[in-house]
Formats: C-alpha cells, structure tokens, sequence
C-alpha cells in the first residue's frame, strides 16, 4: 500500500500512479524503534483509510517486535492505538492528518489524546510522534 495525492483514477506517489478505489486512501507507513543511531528492536507500524470526500477514516498504530527488516506479527502489550481520523488537508502533495484516539482508557499517564500525522508522498516518508517524541516512517 502506498500515500500520495489523490488525482481521478488513482493516487500519485513517487511518480507513478496507484490505482485506489473513489475518493478512497490507503496508506502503510513503518518506522524502527528506537530511532536515531541506536539498533532497531521493534517497528512502529501507523496504517489507515482516509475517504478524502468526508477528511474522515481510521487509522492504527502498532509496535511490533523486531525492526523492519525481521517484523515480526507480535504487537507489543499497550502499544496499540485506533484513530479516528477528524480533519484532512493537502498542502501540495503533503497530507496533514489530524484524529483522537478512540479508546482513551489505553493511554499511559500525559499520553496526548490528539494525534497528527504528516504523509510526504512525494519523499515516501511519514511522521508522527511515539511516546512524546517525532518519528519518521517509510511508506510502503
């Protein structure tokens, strides 16, 4: 799955066209934890559906075990987040994706609620945040 802009008929990343259903965006983005000059040992996973019409969908956040390259299917206890995505906007290509999350009993103590999320297509990076810090993730 991929991000990009949507254009009639399909979604622009990298150049290239992906075919995407009517006003519909999928994206997948993964990331290693912890970030920075340390060794991955798990991979922060953020995936949704964005219906560009109503800038509304869902979207989940993951850590699984083991770094991108050697994922593994284990979520890791407490790590999972559902959003429901509230507000879209297109700043040339670059999608600003703002949402809450739906079950509030999940955070840990000063964990931010309101999530946002920055889809590049064009760099086929994505950016959040994980435990109060910026995280940069690649689109697949």
């Amino acid at each position: 799955m991929a991000a990009g802009v949507f254009i009639p008929g399909g979604i622009l990343t990298s150049g290239r066209v992906l075919q995407a259903s009517k006003n519909k965006l999928k994206f997948r983005a993964v990331g290693g934890l912890p970030q920075g000059a340390f060794p991955s040992y798990a991979s922060y996973v953020i995936e949704g559906t964005i219906d560009l019409r109503t800038h509304s969908g869902v979207a989940t956040k993951n850590v699984f075990a083991g770094p991108p390259e050697a994922m593994s299917t284990i979520a890791l206890p407490g790590l999972s987040r559902t959003i429901r995505i509230t507000e879209v906007e297109d700043s040339g290509g670059v999608l600003r994706v703002r949402g809450v999350v739906d079950d509030r009993s999940q955070l840990h103590n000063g964990e931010n609620p309101y999530i946002d999320i920055t889809i590049d297509s064009g760099r086929d990076v994505a950016s959040s945040s994980f435990m109060d810090s910026k995280v940069s993730l690649k689109l697949e």
